[in-house]
């Protein structure tokens, strides 16, 4: 049997050696080294085999001296050499296996360096010629005033081209007092035309310095850390500051601008968190409501496992989660845990509000959820229901991938990107609720959204930060200019990059990335998704840093009904 097996053994590793020498590679010389290495591998082996095989045999000859003695022994010895006999055979088909491989990597390699067409190679010649019809292009900087100012941790940018950032860092009169802070990017939007573009990241206006146009005063103290969170409404009239104090409770402020260099002016009362240290004001959503200018829809998430869902009518709050007897309830963590991160976001638009969002990064072991509430009714008689709970959509596919770190809505709440920090990747959704006939319909658009093996960076916290641009797709004939496409900027600790879905092809591809070493990367999004607002708060010290960069096509008839402004 032994000899029977070797031969048999001999001859499949002569016919894999065979079907290597037979497989041509244009790099003769390359190849014939690779063939005399794997010949010496499988010598190896042969003579570990030799070595095993006499092993099986002095084996056989115990056996049956035991035979002798008891049945038993002999069924329990020809068993382990069953085995033995098993794992030789397994190991010579897996070197035999193990040597094709080899040999089929390396005629693809020398085939692919020699021009030859391989299957696949389709995919990256269309990322890179996408990704080639774009630049981006440098505007503007600002560097933060103080040492551990932290400027950028939060950003928003208005349809009108102005941008809100945060400076929770900011010491003031105490440490940490944190303050916002309102940038004018109108002179640097006029400034940049197709007739400056560049496949580089580098304008001839890059070393424009931004102008503060002015500052969101809060009356903070120390500690306070206000500028954590910013948001503002889709036209830039209403702002709000998240403040989530370590040395007190956390609270939010919403402020109403003329659009001047005076100060924007607190509209309603402070907001307040549960208890000290809570991180309440760490994430918020401003929206707009119809009919009158000064109608709101405030969302504030924590550090506690709650949030809260507010409307500011004629100058008082109205606290719409309220479910359970002035402790709200239907916020709450869906596991009760009162130490997870809870984030929202909100449409941007008038009569687009109902459609709220909230991420528990923490569910499941930090596998993460996104629940969607749709807000029925009005203010005095809201109804809050859940949509699609423990869909599979909104839903991290791992522990750990904590999904819900971010969450970003177009203007309309329709189309939304969801960042999973901890699993690398951001995952989109197109969402359409009906209150009147209750009907729901929830999609991917399109696959995952991964950096792929060409990108920079790492991988472990990709989609920490996300940003969609907050404008629906197919258009916004309200915003006065025309949108065709859906397109995300993710943020990371190495850097930011953009995509762009393919509505033909069902697929996101990447446009434009700049790499980053000092820190992670707060991102940010335009209306119309041309410019980014990029925060890089631990950067120069902690000052933090605040970078401003428009998206250029370079051919604008490449892909007919991409985003033009």
């Amino acid at each position: 049997y032994h000899s029977a097996q070797e031969s048999d053994d001999d001859n499949d590793i002569e016919n894999q050696t065979n079907l290597i020498e037979a497989n041509p590679v244009p790099d003769e010389d390359e190849a014939a080294k690779i063939i005399d290495a794997l010949q010496a591998q499988i010598e190896s082996a042969q003579q570990e085999l030799q070595v095993a095989q006499s092993q099986v045999a002095q084996s056989q000859v115990a056996a049956m001296a035991v035979i002798v003695e008891t049945n038993d022994n002999q069924l329990i010895k020809d068993d382990d050499d069953s085995k033995k006999k098993r794992v030789i055979m397994w190991l010579v088909l897996i070197l035999g296996m193990i040597a094709v491989v080899v040999g089929l990597a390396v005629s693809f390699a020398t085939n692919r360096a020699a021009g030859v067409e391989v299957e696949g190679n389709e995919d990256l010649n269309q990322q890179s010629a996408i990704m080639e019809s774009y630049s981006l292009i440098h505007l503007a900087s600002k560097v933060g005033e103080e040492k551990n100012e932290m400027l950028g941790t939060s950003n928003a940018i208005t349809a009108n081209e102005f941008l809100v950032s945060g400076s929770p860092g900011v010491v003031g009169g105490g440490d940490e007092i944190g303050e916002g802070k309102i940038f004018n990017l109108t002179s640097l939007v006029e400034g940049v035309s197709s007739t400056n573009k560049t496949n580089t990241t580098e304008a001839s206006n890059s070393n424009t310095t931004l102008s503060i146009t002015t500052n969101i005063i809060t009356n903070s103290t120390s500690g306070d850390r206000c500028g954590a969170a910013v948001t503002a409404t889709a036209l830039g009239r209403h702002y709000a500051i998240g403040c989530p104090s370590t040395t007190g409770l956390g609270y939010v402020q919403v402020f109403e601008w003329d659009f001047t260099s005076s100060p924007p002016k607190q509209v309603g009362i402070t907001l307040y968190g549960k208890e000290i240290d809570d991180g309440f004001g760490v994430n918020i959503a401003l929206s707009q409501r119809p009919p009158g200018r000064d109608d709101l829809r405030l969302a504030i998430g924590s550090n506690s496992g709650y949030a809260q869902l507010w409307d500011i009518v004629d100058g008082l709050w109205h606290r719409l989660d309220d479910t359970n007897g002035g402790d709200g309830g239907f916020l709450n963590h869906p596991e009760g845990k009162a130490d997870g991160e809870v984030t929202v976001s909100l449409p941007g638009s008038p009569g687009f509000e109902r459609n709220l969002f909230v991420g528990y990064p923490s569910f499941d072991s930090d596998r993460g959820i996104v629940r969607i509430v749709v807000v029925g009714g009005n203010t005095g008689n809201v109804s809050l229901t859940e949509r699609f709970d423990g869909d599979i959509f909104l839903q991290g596919s791992r522990q750990g991938d904590r999904f819900g770190t971010d969450i970003d809505t177009d203007i309309e709440g329709k189309f939304v990107a969801i960042g999973a920090g901890g699993g690398g990747y951001v995952r989109a959704i197109s969402f359409y609720a009906n209150t009147s006939s209750e009907e729901v319909k929830v999609r991917p658009v399109g696959s995952e959204i991964r950096l792929n093996s060409s990108s920079i960076g790492s991988r472990f916290d990709f989609g920490s930060s996300v940003a969609t641009g907050r404008v629906p797709y197919r258009g916004c004939p309200r915003c006065g200019f025309v949108l065709n496409g859906r397109r995300v900027a993710v943020g990371s600790s190495t850097g930011f990059y953009v995509f762009q879905f393919v509505e033909d092809e069902s697929r996101w591809y990447q446009i434009a990335e700049h790499a980053s070493d000092s820190g992670m990367v707060e991102v940010s999004m335009s209306p119309d998704t041309v410019y980014l607002g990029v925060g890089t708060p631990s950067a120069g010290n902690g000052r933090g840093f605040l970078d401003i960069y428009k998206i250029l096509d370079q051919e604008d008839d490449l892909r007919k009904g991409f985003p033009q402004r």
